[in-house]
């Protein structure tokens, strides 16, 4: 694994470990207010909403590490029983989708990030921030996959993985 290699994967990790931290702080959210509320207490307030965003980001800021591990979910019946030459080409036509794929989601976000930003789009729920807030972890993430996608063509096929599924 080269340098540039590694420094990516510690990027993927890094947001990795930020998605853990908001799904970990929702985790701590949601019972402290749900106890706030059965004890006649104020609940926090904006909770509801910070988790809406917090799950948006979390799945978004996680997924290219997800896709880096290989730990995505997986339909590998037809796959596994192909030839290694044979798997290997549609593993490659495989990232080549994805990439192409999460390029165009990622375009589409970005339009959408700009139309925002140019409207100065206002997001008003317990909170007041712009809405291009909210946006930017759509073409970060769709980034970062297709990267992920284009960089998989170029790396060794890993002969070791474990079986999965049936």
């Amino acid at each position: 694994m080269n340098r540039f290699d590694r420094s990516f994967g510690a990027l993927l990790t890094g947001l990795a470990v930020l998605s853990a931290a908001i799904l970990a702080a929702i985790t701590l959210v949601i019972p402290l207010n749900v106890l706030m509320r059965n004890l006649g207490l104020p609940v926090i307030y904006g909770a509801l909403d910070a988790i809406e965003y917090g799950l948006l980001a979390a799945a978004f800021l996680g997924a290219p590490w997800v896709l880096r591990l290989n730990a995505h979910v997986q339909v590998d019946l037809i796959t596994q029983g192909l030839p290694p030459r044979a798997r290997r080409r549609v593993a490659l036509a495989a990232c080549l989708l994805g990439a192409a794929t999460c390029a165009a989601l990622g375009w589409a976000g970005a339009q959408a990030l700009m139309q925002s930003l140019a409207r100065g789009s206002m997001v008003r729920t317990a909170f007041t921030f712009p809405e291009w807030w909210t946006l930017t972890v759509l073409p970060l993430s769709m980034a970062l996959c297709t990267f992920e996608f284009l960089l998989r063509i170029f790396r060794p096929a890993a002969d070791d993985a474990p079986l999965t599924g049936l």
